[in-house]
C-alpha cells in the first residue's frame, strides 16, 4: 500500500525515484510517508523508491527489525565505511532521484535532509531535484476523507455557535474570560468525539492581535465593551482530516474594528477569487498566487503593515497544518500547484498589536472543476 502510493506519485510527476533519508527521527516528512512515526530509530538510514520495480533500504544492523514492512532489498552496515559502501550500492544505476529539501531553502517545510548528504548523493553522480512535486500527491484527499472533513466542520460549527450563546447568554451583566469560552467548545468536542492537538483559541481585545495567543490561567481576561472576539478552533475525527475556522464577534465594538473586518474579508474573497479564475481557465495556480493577490487587498487598504502570517496552510492528517501546498508568498514563496485533492485554508489576518485582531478563515477543498469552501462563510462579524 506504502509502495503503490509513493510510486503513483512518482509517476504521476514523472520522477525516476525518490530517496528518503533521515538520522535517528530528524525526518518527519520520511518518517510519516513510510510509517516509521512512532518508531524508535537512533541510527541513519536511506531508502530509494523507484517509479517501477522493487525499492531498496540501507539500514544500520542494530535496526534493521525496525524498517520489515518496508518492502525491497536490504543494504546493512555497521561502519562509516560500509555505509558510505553501501549508499553506492543503493544509488547504482540511478542517475536522477527526488530529495526531501528545496533549493535555496525557499520552502522550509520540504528542508528535512542536510546539505551534507545532498552533496554525498551528487557526487556519486546522481542529480538531486526537490521531492516538493511528488509529495503533494501523498497529500490529496479522497472521498472517505472529504466526508469525514465534513462532519469535523460540523462539529467545528456547533462548538461556536455554542460558545457564542454562551457568550450573548452573560452580556452585559456577567461578561465571561476566556477560558470558560474555550471550555463550552471542548465540551462539544467531547460529546461529538473529535480531537485536536491544541485546545481552542479564544482571544479578547488585545489578545486576539497575538496570532498564536492560547489563553491559560495567568492570562485569561474578562470581556470587555469595545473588545472583539477571536475563536480559533479545529479538530478531526479519530484518524481523519482535519477542519480549522476561525470568527470573529465583537461586544460594542468600534467603527475602526468594523473597518478591519471589511478589508480582511475581502483579502479572504479574493484569494479563493484567484484559485475559482484559475481553474476556469484550465490551470492549476501555484500557493504564492492567493496569498499575494490577498495581501494586496490588505495593502491598498493600509494595512500591509500589520499583516504578520501567510494567507493560508494546508489541510493535513496528522497535523492541521499539513504538509502540501500552502497559499505563501510572505513567510516563504511556495511554487508548489493546487492540484485537485488538496484542501487548505484561507486566512488573512491585521494584527494591531496591543489593540485588537482581525482573522477570517474558512477551509477549501479543490475538485478537478474547481475550488469549493466547505465550511461556513462569515459575511459580517457578529455583534454580541
Amino acid at each position: 500500500m506504502i509502495m503503490d502510493r509513493i510510486q503513483h506519485a512518482l509517476a504521476a510527476t514523472w520522477t525516476p525515484a525518490w530517496l528518503f533519508y533521515g538520522f535517528g527521527n530528524g525526518n518527519s516528512l520520511a518518517l510519516e510517508i513510510l510509517d516509521l512515526e512512532h518508531v524508535h530509530l537512533t541510527r541513519r538510514f536511506a531508502y530509494l523508491v523507484p517509479r517501477s520495480g522493487s525499492p531498496r533500504l540501507l539500514a544500520h544492523r542494530l535496526e534493521l527489525e525496525r524498517f520489515d514492512h518496508l518492502p525491497g532489498e536490504r543494504i546493512l552496515y555497521a561502519s562509516w565505511l560500509e555505509f558510505d559502501r553501501g549508499l553506492e550500492r543503493l544509488l547504482d544505476g540511478v542517475t536522477r532521484a527526488a530529495l526531501d529539501y528545496h533549493p535555496g531553502a525557499r520552502i522550509p517545510y520540504l528542508s528535512r535532509v542536510d546539505a551534507g548528504f545532498v552533496e554525498r548523493v551528487r557526487a556519486l553522480g546522481v542529480e538531486v531535484v526537490s521531492a516538493a512535486l511528488p509529495l503533494l500527491h501523498l497529500q490529496t484527499w479522497g472521498p472517505g476523507d472529504l466526508a469525514a472533513h465534513r462532519r469535523a466542520a460540523a462539529v467545528l460549527h456547533e462548538a461556536r455557535d455554542a460558545a457564542l450563546a454562551f457568550l450573548r447568554s452573560r452580556l452585559p451583566d456577567s461578561p465571561p474570560r476566556e477560558l470558560e469560552v474555550q471550555q463550552v467548545m471542548l465540551n462539544v468536542f467531547a460529546e461529538r468525539g473529535v480531537e485536536s492537538d491544541h485546545p481552542p483559541i479564544v482571544a479578547f481585545g488585545a489578545h486576539a492581535a497575538r496570532p498564536h495567543y492560547a489563553p491559560e490561567p495567568e492570562s485569561d481576561a474578562t470581556l470587555q465593551p469595545g473588545d472583539v472576539v477571536l475563536l480559533d478552533l479545529w479538530a478531526r475525527e479519530p484518524g481523519g482530516v482535519y477542519a480549522d475556522i476561525t470568527w470573529m464577534a465583537g461586544w460594542q465594538v468600534s467603527p475602526e474594528v468594523s473597518q478591519v473586518w471589511e478589508a480582511v474579508a475581502a483579502a479572504r474573497d479574493r484569494a479563493v477569487e484567484v484559485v475559482q479564475r484559475a481553474y476556469a481557465a484550465g490551470r492549476h495556480p501555484a500557493g504564492w498566487e492567493a496569498d499575494s493577490a490577498a495581501r494586496e487587498v490588505l495593502e491598498e487598504r493600509g494595512y500591509g503593515e500589520y499583516v504578520l502570517h501567510r494567507t493560508g496552510h494546508n489541510l493535513g492528517r496528522t497535523d492541521p497544518h499539513g504538509r502540501g501546498t500552502h497559499l505563501d508568498d510572505f513567510e516563504s514563496h511556495d511554487t508548489r500547484p493546487l492540484i485537485p485533492g488538496l484542501a487548505f485554508t484561507v486566512e488573512p489576518g491585521v494584527y494591531l498589536t496591543g489593540r485588537f485582531g482581525i482573522r477570517s478563515e474558512i477551509d477549501v477543498y479543490l475538485h478537478e472543476e474547481g475550488p469549493e469552501v466547505t465550511t461556513d462563510f462569515q459575511l459580517e462579524m457578529n455583534l454580541l
